[in-house]
This record gives C-alpha cells, structure tokens and sequence, in this order.
C-alpha cells in the first residue's frame, strides 16, 4: 500500500509539472486540457471501489492543482473538492449501476 501511495503521488507531481510548465504554452483558444483529472477518472474507472486508491488519488491530484494553481477561485481546496466529489460520484454510480460479468 505504502508502494501505491509513493507511486501516486509521484506520478501526479510528474504530471502537474508537465502541465503547468510545458502544456500551458499549447492552449487552443485559451483552453488547455486538464491531464490531472483524467488520471483520476481514469483510476476511478479501472480500479475495484472497495480498494481506496481512486479517493487517495483524488486527493492528492487536487491538492497539486491546488498548490501549482495559477487560477484562484476563492479558496484552497477548491480543486481537492472537485476531485473528491467526483471520484465518490463515479464510485457510486459503478457500485450501483455497472455489473461486469466475472467469468
């Protein structure tokens, strides 16, 4: 577990860094596309809800937008909020509605 969690949080500094130095020089029509969060659905897709790492990785990959954030919305948290939120509302909706078959 311990492993994961280094892993994550690695992966997300890697990422906001690229994003925030690299990527915000390719903007289409003053858009640039938010890589953070489409880790964190994509690990909410993929890994099983019982397992916590999809609202760990939604934590720290809003924390990091939070801090490496160039937009201010009034106060902090307000990107670890919307990552929280979403990773519970993807939960939910997995837990409860899709059925994958197991063989």
């Amino acid at each position: 577990m311990v492993k994961k969690i280094i892993i994550i949080i690695f992966l997300f500094y890697i990422l906001i860094l690229i994003q925030t130095s690299f990527l915000a020089h390719f903007m289409v029509r003053g858009v640039a596309p938010n890589f953070v969060l489409i880790l964190i659905f994509l690990i909410n897709l993929f890994v099983p809800s019982r397992d916590y790492s999809g609202l760990m990785a939604a934590a720290t990959g809003g924390f990091f937008l939070d801090v490496f954030s160039a937009e201010i919305f009034g106060f902090f948290g307000f990107y670890t909020l919307i990552s929280l939120v979403m990773s519970f509302f993807l939960n939910f909706v997995f837990k409860k509605y899709v059925k994958i078959p197991v063989i």
